[in-house]
């Protein structure tokens, strides 16, 4: 088992001690994060990751059951509900049974291309939903479901995996009544906090996750977390940095990654951030740039447009490649200046070179640097540390973390012109 930590955190842009006074001057309000006081009452199951161990053998087995029968599994969410399991099948590869994510869109295209996969393969459902009222993986839900009926007939309930609450038209009673397979979702958790549960870890197990090594990494990272001195945490000094740049006139933070693979991760702390914080003046927007890709296409506005942008550098790599760069003698490419390098150093240089010319023009540049490679130990470390420190962001900020009301502005209006009269037709 890996032992290092997950990130340490530096900063351009920000005197030290300035951080270290916004800190100490903040320390109750820090303390009561820290201690999980704050917003008690609310939904804190996610912060303790001791808990999922208890589900952990019921998942596995399950998930075991899955990869035997099935060559795909298709997993139906939205945001909270599929972007972890998305965020560490990308980013980790895995070589169990194959995933395809459905009910995120209300695209016709798509959902069409999930139907084809139902025809054509041997696939099974897992639909997940906190609160099985929204649209999206609804209809696609039915949509699929009515395919395996077409398919497989009385059979088509042995192929369906509910991963929801319980309560009238909700999943589990669903569950019940239709015979499917059912795992709860955490009355506790909300579902952009759920990655490290039973919503993220089932789908990431049948892709062949190693879930729990990636639970041990966020048991680790809570108990570093959790056990540091203000001063020296680095989710605490994080989330005031962040704080302090939205002060100083900054309105976006864009998390930098450097492996595409990580996109899926990019997408995942996105939700986290901008739903969590998102509900007053001073919320950082967050985005994220794939570098070295996007320093072709955005990089001369960070570089010299408008100064409202932190980039976060995300220094989170997989373990070094053998690829070495060979001559090309037949060839006069122009290139040679590169002959015999590892591949590695390149991506390396481009990290140092855009760091340091933004950083260098008093561009305000925040640098995360993992000890350790990409793995499901490390990955765990990293979901952990992110959910922490937006915890810690939220209420320096002076939000509920948990709270997401705005959203519902858009489903009222679209319910109200879809003629929504009641939550579960028959």
């Amino acid at each position: 088992m890996e032992h290092a930590v997950s990130f340490e955190v530096t900063i351009s842009g920000i005197k030290e001690g300035a951080v270290d006074s916004f800190i100490l001057y903040n320390e109750g309000l820090i303390q009561s994060g820290l201690s999980a006081e704050a917003y008690a009452e609310g939904p804190l199951g996610w912060f303790d990751p001791n808990t999922s161990m208890q589900s952990l053998q019921a998942i596995q087995s399950l998930a075991a059951r899955v990869q035997a029968r099935f060559d795909l599994l298709i997993v139906i969410g939205i945001g909270g509900s599929n972007r972890g399991a998305v965020a560490a099948v990308g980013a980790l590869s895995p070589t169990g049974t194959e995933l395809f994510f459905a009910g995120d869109t209300l695209s016709a295209t798509q959902l069409a291309k999930a139907i084809r996969l139902v025809q054509e393969r041997n696939a099974a459902l897992c639909v997940i939903a906190k609160d099985f009222n929204t649209i999206e993986p609804g209809i696609t839900f039915r949509m699929l479901r009515k395919e395996l009926e077409r398919k497989y007939g009385s059979s088509s309930h042995e192929r369906i995996i509910a991963i929801g609450s319980g309560g009238e038209g909700q999943l589990h009673h669903l569950a019940q009544r239709h015979q499917w397979e059912f795992l709860a979702f955490p009355a506790d958790i909300n579902g952009r906090y759920s990655v490290l549960s039973t919503v993220g870890l089932f789908p990431m197990a049948v892709a062949g996750v190693d879930i729990e090594s990636l639970i041990a990494g966020g048991i680790a990272e809570h108990q570093r977390l959790t056990t540091l001195k203000p001063l020296m945490n680095p989710a605490v000094r994080y989330a005031a940095i962040r704080n302090l740049l939205s002060k100083q006139g900054s309105i976006i933070e864009a998390l930098v990654i450097f492996e595409p693979a990580l996109e899926g991760f990019a997408r995942w702390w996105v939700q986290l951030f901008g739903e969590s914080e998102g509900k007053k003046e001073g919320a950082l927007f967050p985005t994220y740039f794939s570098y070295s890709e996007d320093l072709h296409a955005i990089g001369q506005y960070v570089q010299e447009g408008p100064r409202i942008i932190v980039e976060t550098f995300l220094n989170y790599t997989y373990k070094s490649s053998p690829l070495v760069i060979e001559p090309s003698c037949e060839i006069q490419d122009r290139f040679d200046y590169l002959d015999d390098r590892p591949f590695d150093t390149l991506n390396e240089v481009v990290y140092q070179a855009a760091l340091n010319a933004h950083a260098s023009d008093q561009r305000p540049v925040i640098e995360l640097s993992s000890s350790q490679s990409i793995s499901a130990y490390s990955l765990g470390q990293s979901f952990y540390f992110f959910l922490f420190s937006v915890y810690l962001s939220s209420l320096l900020l002076g939000v509920n973390p948990f709270t997401q009301d705005g959203v519902e502005g858009y489903k009222k209006n679209m319910y109200h012109q879809l003629g929504k009269g009641k939550v579960w037709p028959d």
